[in-house]
């Protein structure tokens, strides 16, 4: 099968087992035009939308702020993002709107005819930030692809073990017990980096839990993010949600070690059974990334942006 919005597949092989990065076809896509992104900002639920902001120079998470556009036009959004220092997630965009559920639908379809592997539970989220804007370091729990259309960003993958990425918070953020901003970054931690230079086309993608974070340029940049999930990355998110659970009552034991992460032989499959069990007696809240609301979207502002008087979410 020709793929028709993908301009290079070359590295299927390095899917989920590397950082890598493909070529797309999605730069001047009707579904990111100006037009479509204003609609989209003033049809998706409020529920679905972050609009956030932390000093251009920042890398800590604690700095991270949460505001309101609710009522802003979507035209006045995209100018305070284009000239401020904003940054605006629009969440699973697909669950709402038909015409992006075909775009993800089709997207995974072509990976998958050229060779890639089979993936299930896709989701898509959209991200307009302004120029400068930085994204703190941290590890998500589904497989992960970041997808440039417009603008020019820098992305920095960490490798996923120890000191990037430290087993016991790893386990915290797969049970819902700390949010995937947790773990400790160590600027020094760069220099182990992959680093990529994003432009519109690219599409980066990585293995399984790897810290990342981002800086954009200096210019306003619009991308997508796409979940998904294989057998294996299942495999290895139930043992480490098992081992999470298990790890007060054997850490005494382990002396300082780590319980194995294998995904096959029996101790695999009775931890496999624990977290089926356990997520079906129980309903998983992840920690939301909502905070306290102290900003509002003004595009005559600036930063993008007025403080308002802290409120609750």
């Amino acid at each position: 099968m020709a793929a028709t919005l993908f301009e290079d597949l070359a590295p299927a092989e390095r899917f989920g087992t590397a950082p890598a990065l493909l070529r797309h076809r999605l730069q001047h896509h009707a579904l990111f035009s100006d037009a479509a992104l204003v609609e989209l900002i003033e049809r998706t639920p409020r529920d679905r939308v972050h609009v956030n902001t932390m000093p251009r120079d920042a890398t800590r998470p604690d700095l991270w702020r949460e505001g309101d556009m609710t009522g802003v036009p979507g035209q006045d959004v995209l100018a305070a993002v284009a000239g401020g220092n904003i940054w605006v997630h629009l969440k699973r965009v697909h669950e709402t709107e038909p015409a992006y559920r075909a775009l993800l639908d089709a997207l995974f379809a072509e990976l998958e005819a050229a060779g890639f592997t089979p993936t299930y539970r896709r989701s898509m989220s959209i991200l307009i930030s302004s120029p400068a804007m930085n994204v703190a370091y941290h590890a998500d729990v589904p497989g992960q692809c970041l997808w440039q259309v417009r603008g020019r960003k820098r992305l920095w993958v960490y490798p996923a073990r120890a000191p990037f990425l430290e087993t016991p918070v790893l386990e915290r953020i797969v049970l819902g017990r700390a949010a995937d901003t947790a773990l400790r970054y160590d600027p020094a931690f760069d220099a182990e980096a992959e680093v990529f230079d994003l432009a519109p086309g690219d599409v980066a993608t990585w293995p399984r839990n790897c810290p990342h974070r981002v800086r954009n340029a200096d210019c306003l940049n619009v991308s997508f993010t796409t979940e998904h999930w294989t057998d294996a990355l299942r495999a290895g998110y139930a043992v480490d949600y098992a081992n999470g659970l298990l790890r007060p009552l054997f850490e005494p034991m382990l002396g300082g070690r780590d319980p194995s992460r294998r995904t096959a032989g029996a101790a695999f499959r009775a931890k496999f059974a624990l977290a089926a069990a356990h997520k079906a007696t129980r309903r998983l809240h992840r920690p939301s990334r909502m905070g306290v609301v102290d900003f509002r979207v003004d595009p005559r502002s600036p930063s993008g942006f007025v403080d308002i008087e802290p409120v609750a979410p």
